[in-house]
């Protein structure tokens, strides 16, 4: 099922390439190239070539890739929220192979990310995509307020009132 996910990913992200010019510029750094993501506890696993036109994504076979990137599947997904060597450093995840190659796929994600709520617009219209759009940021800043407070709840707690830890 997820592995059925790769070709409208696949097109959205050449759709993107080919819209940027300094995504295109990108792509000629990495192209005849390739990397591999391996979601660690799953068989999941995705090998992105990227030729001088675009990248393609499919299943990962056995064929060694410059560049290998593993890691849990909320490491990835933290990978594409935010800012990638913050994410790596966080842990979770590992480098393996060419890091130059890695960087260059990851520049080239970067310049050629898409606007997910003009994405959304596509298939619902603008109004719906803002809605939920706006829905999902709500509910994501929500889930980083409630962690926050759990974690500074959990902390007084271990620290104040049962003295497991020092203060």
């Amino acid at each position: 099922m997820a592995l059925e996910l790769l070709s409208p990913v696949e097109a959205m992200l050449n759709r993107h390439i080919a819209g940027s010019s300094r995504a295109r510029s990108l792509l000629s750094d990495v192209a005849g190239r390739s990397m591999e993501l391996r979601f660690a506890a799953t068989p999941f696993r995705v090998r992105i070539a990227a030729t001088p036109d675009a990248i393609s994504l499919r299943q990962a076979a056995d064929e060694p890739a410059d560049a290998v990137i593993e890691g849990t599947p909320f490491a990835f997904l933290r990978l594409a929220t935010g800012d990638a060597a913050k994410s790596i450093r966080a842990g979770g995840m590992d480098v393996k192979g060419d890091a130059e190659v890695a960087e260059g796929f990851r520049r080239l994600f970067e310049a050629a990310r898409p606007d997910l709520e003009e994405e959304l617009s596509r298939f619902t219209g603008d109004v719906a995509a803002h809605t939920i759009a706006g829905f999902a940021r709500d509910a994501f800043a929500f889930g980083q307020r409630a962690g926050d407070t759990l974690a500074r709840n959990v902390s007084e707690y271990l620290t104040e009132e049962s003295r497991d830890l020092p203060v």
